[in-house]
Order: structure tokens, then sequence, then C-alpha cells
């Protein structure tokens, strides 16, 4: 297939679409060297032409959230897949899925659990540093999330060189001992430990102790020290799991803007008072509740206390919530769209670029087909090139049939 590249001009026509506040229904745009240079226009003569036959043309997802790279490489309990192929064959799924912008969430946080390779301090600095090697040959515009465990003290060095050297995009604060967030009772941590680790009772006991030891001596410092490298690099800054007023306060003091999956209705009301945007997981909207039983995802959206939509684990599954969101009627396509593009954009101060379609922004474009009995991503355009192409229908380049669902134009 005659692929485009980000100097071709290409003119979509009959799409309806979907702007900040409004939808321009049976409308066009054009797209010329990467960017959106004109909407509602007529064709200019030597552009290819995408007849998007009534499809919705929205902002390319912006997922902050995705560590489904974790399940790429260990394929299998203690099976670990090459990085460069697990990262290769994640980005198709991604593009797959309409994200236009991923955030891989890589975590600095098992260093006393022996079995968890990828959580380690020197995995996941190779990890990251893979992927910034691999990130101008993959389809989507790749970027990274890390995640940094409070009682993980060995890892700040490690950190302040990755984001010296431009490496970390978004970074979150995370405390995961037990008594508190997403481990409200110690039964709640033996359960995750040996489900996700293996590990027997007596080395859990002792991982237990350790982390409440480091946090109780360290886990402040260590946060403070993280947030004070933040800010010298000028780096996003987010929360995890908050669950009291004081940890909101004191992450805000911080300089975050971001709340990731608050886990009482009380800290979601209160993250907001403070301005804090807060993200929710879009396998929590498709199950109806938490895979660990906290926060509902639907009641805070029904509460208007959510602004940002992730992945979380399943790049599938933005395609379904946004589908989920359509249909229940709760609130405009444009107001959706926003919780998964030009919110995520705003969060970390890319929205001058990215998030919407206007002239002049990145053509980061979805065509996506909602009226089916299952939502389906027709095409994904990442800066005016096409990277996945659904093989489902005949190609909506005039007169052209696709002879392979990814265009790998963009792979080395």
């Amino acid at each position: 297939m005659d692929t485009m590249t980000s100097n071709d001009k290409v003119f979509i026509t009959n799409a309806h679409i979907v702007l900040e506040d409004s939808v321009l229904y049976n409308s066009s745009l054009l797209i010329e060297h990467g960017r959106i240079a004109d909407i509602e226009c007529t064709n200019v003569s030597g552009t290819k032409t995408i007849n998007a036959n009534k499809a919705f043309v929205l902002p390319g997802f912006v997922d902050l959230h995705c560590d489904a790279i974790e399940k790429e490489i260990e394929v299998r309990p203690g099976v670990l897949m090459p990085l460069d192929i697990a990262i290769i064959e994640l980005d198709k799924k991604v593009a797959m899925a309409g994200i236009t912008t991923i955030f891989h969430s890589i975590s600095f946080a098992e260093s006393d659990t022996k079995s968890a390779v990828l959580r380690t301090v020197k995995y996941a600095d190779q990890l990251i540093k893979t992927i910034r090697e691999f990130s101008p040959k993959l389809l989507v515009d790749t970027r990274i999330h890390l995640r940094y465990e409070i009682t993980c003290s060995e890892a700040l060095c490690v950190i302040e060189e990755l984001l010296k050297n431009h490496c970390v995009d978004l970074l979150s604060i995370m405390d995961h001992t037990p008594g508190q967030g997403q481990f409200k009772t110690f039964e709640q941590f033996f359960k995750y430990y040996g489900k996700h680790f293996r590990e027997n009772m007596q080395n859990i006991n002792e991982v237990m102790r350790n982390k409440i030891e480091k946090k109780l001596s360290l886990g402040l410092e260590n946060a403070k020290k993280v947030t004070e490298i933040c800010k010298a690099y000028n780096v996003a800054l987010a929360s995890h799991d908050d669950d009291s007023k004081e940890k909101i306060d004191f992450v805000y003091e911080c300089g975050a803007s971001i709340s990731e999956f608050p886990m009482s209705l009380e800290a979601a009301k209160y993250a907001k008072e403070r301005g804090l945007m807060i993200i929710v997981g879009a396998p929590n909207i498709l199950r109806g509740e938490s895979h660990n039983g906290n926060l509902s995802a639907i009641e805070l959206i029904k509460l208007n206390l959510a602004d940002i939509i992730s992945s979380d684990y399943m790049p599938g599954s933005l395609i379904y919530a946004f589908w989920k969101l359509y249909k229940s009627g709760l609130m405009s396509i444009n107001n959706i769209s926003k919780m998964f593009s030009l919110n995520p954009a705003k969060a970390i101060k890319l929205d001058r670029e990215l998030g919407k379609i206007e002239k002049g922004f990145r053509a980061n474009l979805i065509l996506l087909d909602l009226d089916d009995e299952y939502p389906r991503v027709i095409k994904t355009i990442v800066d005016g090139t096409e990277v996945y192409s659904s093989e489902s229908r005949k190609s909506f380049f005039c007169n052209e049939i696709s002879d392979r669902p990814f265009s790998m134009a963009r792979i080395g």
C-alpha cells in the first residue's frame, strides 16, 4: 500500500469531526506537513483523499498511564521476552487502540522482592533507556511515565540522571506500604504479593517489614527529594492512590498537578478542590468496578470528579470505555473526547499542539466507528502519517484496498 508521509497533503472528507465544543457533521479537513492545515475546506489538487464514510474523526488518545509493557515483557511468570521485541509489539497494539501519544509507566519499586525483576532499579533504568532509544522508530508518539516508590531510596540517583538526560516526561509518587492506599489491610498486601510475585508467607512478611521500616525512616525524605528533582528539570508530577487530605496537601505543595486513581470519594473531592486533575482507569469503566475493590470510575465520572481516562494496564480498553460512555448518554461526545485527549494533554502542558482538532495542531487523529455492535478504530494517524488501518473494510483511500493492517513506514 502506498502510505502517507508527514510531508504529504491529505484530505479527509465525509467525516463527523469532533472539535473541542462542537461536531462538524459531513465535513472535511486538510493535513499538511504533519499538521492540521484547514477545517471545513474543499479538496486541494494533488492531495491524497480519505473518505471517512461518516465515521467520527477525533483527536488521538493521549494515554498518561499504561504499564502494559510489563505484561508484554513477562509473557508468563518468570519468562521474559527481549525488550526490543516487546516494545515494538506493544507499539502496534497501541496504534490499533487509537492511542497516538503513549506514556509507558515504568516502576522503580520492588527492591525488596527478589522475584519482581521488572520493577528493580537496574531493570527499570534499562527499560526506560531502551524505549527512548527505540522511540524515533515507533508508530506512535512514545514517552515515559516514571513511577517512584518512596521506599526505594537507591533509585534516587538513577532517577535524577534519567531526568537530567531528558528521558522522563511524567513522574508519579507511589506508596504501597500496607495499612493505607491500595493496601488498606495487611490481607490485601499478602494476597497481592502472593499472586503477582509468587512469594511465600515468610518472604512477604519480610517485604512488609522492610517497606514499613523504610517508609518510617526515609519515606517522607525520599518523596521530597524526588519532587525537588522534578522541579529542577521541569517534569510534570503526579500522585498515586491518594487516600487522605494530608497526602493530597503534601503532593500539592510539592507541585503535583495530577491525582491518579484516588481511593475514596472524599479524597477525589478534595483533590478536585485543590485543583489536581484526576485520572481514572478505562478497565474500571468497562468492569463497572476496580479490580481490587476500590473506587468506581463511573461513579467519579457521574459526579464530574474525573478529568482523564487512562488505559492503566490494557491499551485496548480505551476505545471500549469511550464507546461505553458514548452509548450511555452521560455526556456529549465532545466532553468524552476531552477526557481521552485534551485533558491529559493539558495535565502535562502539551495542549498547545496536542489533544484537539484545530488549525496548526499536530495531525494526531483517529477515525472511529461507534455505530457497530462494537467500536472500531478505522485509522490511526500520527503527525499526518497513517500508522494503523483496519483490514475489515476497503481502504478509505480512494480506489485503493489495504493489503496489510499496519503501516510500517515509521519502522526502521
